[in-house]
């Protein structure tokens, strides 16, 4: 369990930076390309496609409306045409920091995601409801393997500028 006096951190790098230790998968990778007795994929995923990722911090006293977006985003995206594979985790070491992996059959399905309704009543409010986020995706041509917890920290600090992110409430 966290420190709950602990100072929250000032800039999305420090959040990023955080302890992840405890890193809990809380959905497994699901999805028309994953085989649902081992949790691998089914076979290579041939052709180009895109791997996105996102990781957010949610703020404390929020979590009626936070887990309300997060069902309504679920149900549009565990249907979504053209998702191929999806994995969610937490952990509560880095102030219950929430991430997702993902594959897309091409930019259109992700970009489909991205602007379908309960995708953006979400991210209209992640000032509100969140310390930081961020998100990256990246085009792949060739999957044999599923993408790692470690390939997106490593992709989301590539893409990452430095400073007070864009999302980060001054303040709090």
């Amino acid at each position: 369990m966290p420190d709950k006096n602990r100072p929250i951190p000032a800039t999305l790098q420090e959040f990023a930076d955080g302890d992840e230790s405890d890193l809990n998968v809380v959905a497994p990778w699901v999805g028309p390309a994953v085989d649902p007795e081992t949790g691998l994929l089914r076979e290579p995923i041939r052709g180009r496609h895109l791997v996105a990722t996102s990781v957010g911090w949610p703020k404390p006293g929020h979590e009626p409306v936070a887990i309300a977006l997060n069902e309504a985003i679920l149900r549009e995206l565990y249907v979504r045409p053209g998702l191929l594979a999806v994995c969610l985790a937490i952990s509560e070491n880095n102030f219950n920091s929430t991430r997702s992996l993902s594959i897309w059959q091409d930019e259109k399905a992700l970009a489909g995601f991205m602007k379908s309704k309960p995708h953006l009543a979400a991210a209209r409010r992640v000032r509100e409801l969140m310390f930081d986020w961020e998100g990256a995706h990246w085009v792949v041509e060739e999957t044999t393997e599923l993408p790692t917890w470690e390939e997106a920290r490593v992709r989301l600090a590539a893409a990452r500028k430095p400073g007070t992110s864009e999302f980060a409430s001054p303040g709090e």
